[in-house]
This record gives C-alpha cells, structure tokens and sequence, in this order.
C-alpha cells in the first residue's frame, strides 16, 4: 500500500465469510472497495461495539482475539449464535481512501487473516452483544494427526488389502516394517 496525497484517510476493512453470507464492514461510514460495499453497520451482526487487540501467544497457543458485535434485535443475535460459523475465515486489512470519490486507492494492506473460534451470546437489560473470539489460521499448526500411527489398522486404511502390519502387535517399539536397521 503506498500512500498519496499530503492528507491520508485511512480505514480499516474487514470480511467473514460466511457459509451463507459474507459479511464487509468498516470502521466508519461506508467505502468502495473494487465493486464491494464496506459498510460499518449490517444487518445481521449490527455494529462493532468493541474488539481487543489481536494478541500474539506463546508455546502452544495460537494468536488470536475478540469482537463484540451489538445485533440490532434478538432475532439476529438468535442467528449470529450459529455453531456453522466456527472456522469461518475472517480477515482484516489496512487502506487508504480517496475521499473525493470514497473508493479504496490500490491494495490495502492485509494485517490478519484468522478464522472464527466462538461465538457467545450475551444479554443484560437493554443491551444485546455476541463475543466473537477468532484465532489465526496458524492453529493447524497445533493439530495433532493421532491417526497416523505405525499400526495395522492406519497400514489397512492406507493400503487395503496389504498385510504387512498384520501380525505387529503387542511389541514394546514399533519399527516401520520394510525398513533397515540403522546400523
């Protein structure tokens, strides 16, 4: 994103995508952005009423965060509650508007591309909010494939039929079969 102009405007974007609706929405007002409209209200998620900063973890966690969106009645805040919506993919980037005709100038800068973790419905009197909690994409570096193991039955799955793990069991360490000793 290279920036123009001695005034800069800048906005922040951001878009979920749905299973059956994508969702574009600003931190103010309305912009152009290619032929998508990037409002800063929707009609199922409302406004932002807040959002913590994107916070980068240690060890075994995966960097994540938090929105809170204000639906605009209890029938939306009903359908944001939606566990379809976990690993929805979410992103956020940083642009530079031209005001004279509120398009977005190039290409924004991306700063976060994540997927939805949960979602939490609250309610006090007079106040509707959704907790979104979102988490980078990152994450599938932490799955753990417990399935792919030195057994017969994974050896099966892989190879139908071939019985060379048939009659590995019960020994105290595995040694992949067919392969040699080190020496």
């Amino acid at each position: 994103m290279a920036f123009t102009g001695s005034v800069l405007t800048l906005v922040a974007l951001m878009k979920i995508e749905l299973p059956d609706r994508t969702i574009r929405m600003c931190d103010g007002g309305f912009v152009y952005w290619s032929e998508e409209l990037y409002d800063s209200v929707d009609e199922l998620f409302g406004t932002i009423g807040s959002a913590e900063a994107f916070e980068e973890k240690t060890g075994d966690e995966a960097p994540g965060g938090k929105m809170t969106f204000l639906p605009p009645s209890t029938a939306a805040g009903i359908a944001i509650n939606n566990p379809a919506m976990q690993g929805s993919r979410m992103r956020f980037w940083l642009g530079e508007v031209d005001r004279s005709i509120g398009r977005v100038m190039g290409m924004p800068e991306l700063s976060a591309d994540l997927t939805i973790d949960t979602v939490t419905p609250k309610a006090s009197k007079g106040r509707r909010e959704i907790d979104v909690e979102f988490e980078s994409t990152a994450r599938r570096l932490f799955l753990v494939m417990r399935g792919q193991a030195l057994s017969n039955r994974f050896h099966q799955k892989c190879f139908p039929g071939e019985m060379g793990m048939a009659n590995a069991t019960g020994m105290p360490r595995s040694t992949a079969w067919g392969a040699d000793n080190p020496s």
